[in-house]
């Protein structure tokens, strides 16, 4: 089934990768591809009752717990989502168009970098000897990066 054309765009533009955008979210390709199996196998293993259409298609997964997925074939379609342990306990439309829902990631993502930068750029200014909070990653490898 082709992608719409929306969504199609929006992977052309970032489809590997997209700096600290939608960072720890499974969205970008290739990790995007699978998605879909992966919500149907959280949704079955928390026995939530749901039709899937053959226009679905999952775009989104954060931490294997929540999806977000396109509903409908128009050129724009509507994003429903789900996340595992929720009062509503089934996927729910939460975007009438996908544009609504990727302006609202791009909103919501500079709100909390526009927070977090600061406190960050603060936490490298200390001196050494005064308390700091350690920020890095674990590399698969074992080896640590961005280590400050």
């Amino acid at each position: 089934m082709p992608l719409v054309q929306s969504y199609r765009r929006f992977l052309e533009l970032v489809g590997r990768s997209a700096g600290h955008f939608l960072q720890g979210s499974d969205v970008f390709y290739p990790s995007a591809l699978g998605l879909g199996r992966a919500a149907r196998e959280l949704l079955e293993e928390n026995r939530v009752p749901f039709v899937w259409t053959a226009e679905d298609r999952v775009i989104l997964m954060h931490q294997g717990y929540q999806f977000d997925f396109l509903r409908g074939a128009g050129p724009d379609p509507e994003v429903w989502s789900y996340c595992e342990g929720t009062t509503v306990g089934v996927p729910v439309i939460s975007y009438p168009r996908f544009t609504d829902w990727l302006q609202a990631q791009v909103e919501q993502q500079t709100q909390a970098w526009a927070r977090i930068v600061p406190w960050y750029e603060a936490e490298r200014a200390k001196p050494p000897t005064e308390r700091r909070v350690f920020f890095g990653r674990i590399d698969p490898d074992g080896s640590i990066t961005e280590e400050m």
